[in-house]
């Protein structure tokens, strides 16, 4: 009997997140080559000198939690309710992001936030999707 193999949600995010060899998600931003501005996603254009000269740049794992609310009405296929923030990333970059792996009264604003990937739905087939997350961070050394 063959044995099942069960792959990982595909990612819906495209060029804006890469999973390393070590299961680890990073995102990927755009930097300025004029004018050093970086951004989420990537972009083919600075938004702050209007230049066409972006090069991709890692983002780091780990920000702040700015904002956040809870979501009841989602698109077809997505699993509500769920937890929708902005994470404030050292290099100056503020992602919108599903918040998962907590509830809402366990959320607060600048608190230490960590980069994951999480199941958000179902697409038109019944497939699950996944894409970036961010989730609080956990003590070091505590991969649970």
């Amino acid at each position: 009997m063959a044995e099942t193999v069960h792959a990982e949600p595909p990612l819906i995010a495209g060029e804006a997140v890469r999973v390393g060899e070590d299961g680890r998600p990073t995102l990927i931003g755009s930097v300025c080559s004029d004018c050093a501005t970086r951004v989420f996603p990537p972009v083919p254009l600075c938004p702050e000198c209007m230049r066409e000269d972006m090069a991709q740049v890692a983002l780091g794992r780990s920000g702040r939690l700015y904002s956040y609310c809870t979501v009841h009405v989602a698109p077809r296929g997505w699993s509500v309710p769920y937890i929708a923030g902005y994470v404030d990333l050292p290099e100056g970059v503020r992602v919108f992001t599903h918040v998962v792996d907590a509830a809402e009264e366990q959320l607060s604003m600048e608190m230490e936030v960590e980069l994951t990937t999480a199941v958000l739905g179902n697409d038109a087939d019944g497939e699950a999707f996944s894409s970036y997350a961010f989730r609080p961070r956990r003590p070091e050394g505590d991969d649970a």
